[in-house]
């Protein structure tokens, strides 16, 4: 009983979570990412290359940003597709149990701790 009850939790936790995400990318999609500009007017031509730059980097910025959201976002749905699935809490690699103080640090883990540990060993470029 206690196990539902835990995964219940952790499936409404999920769930606000990426309403909360879904809300702050939804606001930073309303918001210019160049910024405001102040009363000056000429807000629209950047006086130097500087001012080109920073503009640039704002946009960098705040692409990078809503990217990054976007993907927690997914990583969350596909955690709520593992619930309903039956599947959440077991390793996508191994089939085996993810680690309940996993779950309870990234409720959207896919892979179990060694399966993780695996994969990021593979990425790494060889020294």
């Amino acid at each position: 009983m206690a196990g539902k009850r835990r995964d219940r939790q952790m499936r409404t936790r999920i769930e606000q979570e990426r309403e909360r995400l879904i809300a702050q990318l939804r606001d930073i999609g309303l918001t210019p990412v160049t910024g405001s500009a102040g009363a000056s007017g000429d807000a629209d031509q950047p006086r130097d290359e500087g001012d080109h730059a920073q503009a640039s980097e704002r946009r960098d910025l705040g692409f990078m940003t809503r990217e990054r959201l976007a993907e927690r976002i997914n990583r969350l749905t596909v955690a709520l597709e593992r619930f309903e699935a039956g599947t959440y809490g077991e390793c996508e690699v191994c089939g085996g149990p993810i680690e309940p103080a996993r779950l309870n640090a990234i409720p959207d883990a896919a892979r179990c701790l060694q399966c993780q540990e695996r994969a990021e060993r593979e990425r790494e470029p060889a020294a």
